[in-house]
């Protein structure tokens, strides 16, 4: 039984570790696209404050903003990112995350 015990948490020392890194790297996306793309950044807000479908445009200036700020970083890494950055916004706008939650 400690063996399992101590395996899980190991994961979720892992796991808090890795939304730690989530945390600090979607501050430094969002701070980003406030100085880099503000147009951007506020239909971004909007769009969530609305619940709505975040349109091509600011999407794409999020996306290469992500790619560019963490370089080689996969495609799994990047949409996690920008999960994380969508639950901290809704948090700033007092709204729940109504979408079904990501488990690893």
């Amino acid at each position: 039984m400690t063996d399992e015990r101590e395996a899980g948490q190991r994961r979720l020392a892992e796991w808090k570790a890795h939304l730690l890194t989530l945390t600090d790297d979607a501050n430094k996306l969002m701070e980003a696209l406030k100085r880099q793309s503000p147009e951007a950044w506020r239909g971004y807000r909007n769009t969530v404050e609305q619940e709505g479908t975040i349109e091509d445009e600011p999407f794409d200036t999020i996306l290469q903003t992500a790619f560019s700020l963490f370089p080689g970083r996969k495609t799994q890494e990047i949409t996690d990112l920008l999960r994380r950055m969508l639950d901290m916004v809704r948090a700033e706008l007092g709204k729940e995350d109504r979408g079904a939650r990501h488990s690893n």
